[in-house]
């Protein structure tokens, strides 16, 4: 379920980092702008992750049209490589301190054995959800911001619900977290579009409640370096056990 942007502009976990809550809400359906910068975007996926082969594309588009990318394993880059066009074809409601980041598209990295094949299939085989939640997920972030005059950037978590709920069955993972894509070379994390605009990459990590819980409490960079001491890497994961324990009453 995705949420609408509560304005709570005061309140702080008890890191200090700033919590925008979400409400429910209803809104009109609106045409997609005209997609612009797709084609410069792939080339730049091609050049530092991989050559896409196939893409999701979106039939019926509010606000934005999004499609999903798709990148096979390949020797320097062993995994499934899946991104986003069509997110920053319009920018986000970036506070001024934040200007520079308003244009954004989204990466995730699945595992070699992630089964990309039965998301094609025709009719959709049973286990569909079982795979096909990520792809749902790089979709619905990216077009929340424009949906919520909200915005995504580095070091943003997202739950999925409040209380958080795992994403799907066989995984505890339920939330997301920003960072950029790891990896690649520095000059891979943002893209110069031909009209001026600079979209950066945003890398989707997938949390435990007691690592989002984490955050809140002791900030982001305890997290990074518990999730570096554990070995998590940037390919998801979902049995993966938690860096982080939760002690008696939830507290750290």
């Amino acid at each position: 379920m995705l949420l609408v942007v509560s304005k709570h502009d005061d309140e702080k976990s008890p890191s200090g980092t700033p919590i925008i809550r979400h409400t429910d809400r209803d809104r009109e359906f609106r045409a997609a702008v005209e997609s612009t910068g797709a084609e410069h975007i792939e080339r730049h996926f091609a050049r530092y992750f991989g050559e896409p082969t196939s893409v999701f594309h979106e039939i019926v588009s509010d606000t934005v049209h999004l499609d999903v990318h798709i990148i096979p394993p390949r020797p320097e880059r062993d995994c499934w490589t899946l991104f986003t066009t069509g997110m920053s074809d319009l920018p986000m409601s970036a506070p001024p301190e934040a200007a520079a980041f308003a244009y954004a598209e989204l990466v995730i990295s699945l595992p070699r054995e992630w089964r990309i094949d039965r998301l094609q299939l025709t009719p959709p085989p049973p286990d569909l959800e079982r795979w096909y939640w990520p792809i749902y997920w790089l979709k619905n972030l990216a077009r929340l911001p424009h949906e919520y005059d909200t915005w995504l950037g580095l070091g943003h978590t997202i739950p999925n619900g409040d209380p958080a709920e795992p994403f799907a069955l066989g995984t505890k993972l339920c939330g997301w977290l920003l960072l950029p894509p790891i990896n690649v070379p520095e000059e891979a994390l943002q893209i110069a579009l031909p009209d001026g605009r600079t979209v950066h990459l945003l890398a989707m990590h997938a949390l435990h409640a007691e690592e989002m819980a984490m955050k809140l409490n002791k900030g982001l960079d305890p997290l990074i370096d518990a999730l570096d001491r554990a070995g998590v890497a940037e390919v998801l994961a979902p049995e993966r056990a938690p860096v982080a324990r939760r002690k008696l009453f939830g507290l750290f």
